[in-house]
């Protein structure tokens, strides 16, 4: 008896110690998207990095059926890293052709007492704003970067 007592109480404890993030969006239909953390900022040397990650970010909630406002969850990103595939590389033929981005970080989603209800890691290698003379074949395509897709999705996983 008193193993099966502590069996049941050890699954209820690995449960809730590994709870996955999934519904912490459930009921949720506004989040209010805060400034971009960046905690080392010599790993960001593009000035426009942390705007150009929560532009991203307000575009997702959009993508995620979501409406960017004043709300009780909050969510922004910390940026670990942000780095862009040189000029150069591009003009010799030995980049992909556009604008190529590298961003190391994590989606954060807060209630308003800044509780962490959720921290979703981020790597990504690929756009995080389009242009139009990125690429060789944009048209007829739709312009999303590749970090606000990733960002939709991972938002569409908390729901």
């Amino acid at each position: 008896m008193r193993t099966l007592g502590a069996l049941l109480s050890l699954a209820a404890i690995s449960t809730t110690a590994f709870a996955s993030p999934d519904g912490v969006l459930q009921k949720v239909t506004t989040i209010q998207v805060e400034p971009t953390v960046v905690e080392v900022p010599n790993n960001v040397k593009d000035p426009a990095a942390a705007n150009l990650v929560r532009y991203d970010l307000r575009a997702a909630i959009r993508d995620s059926h979501l409406v960017e406002g004043a709300s009780r969850i909050r969510a922004h990103i910390v940026l670990d890293q942000f780095t862009i595939e040189g000029k150069t590389k591009r003009v010799l033929g030995a980049g992909t052709g556009k604008t190529t981005n590298t961003v190391d970080g994590k989606l954060v989603i807060q209630d308003a007492s800044g509780k962490e209800l959720a921290s979703v890691k981020i790597h990504m290698r690929g756009t995080v704003a389009f242009s139009p003379g990125d690429g060789s074949d944009t048209q007829g395509t739709q312009a999303v970067p590749d970090l606000e897709r990733l960002l939709a999705d991972d938002l569409m996983g908390l729901r």
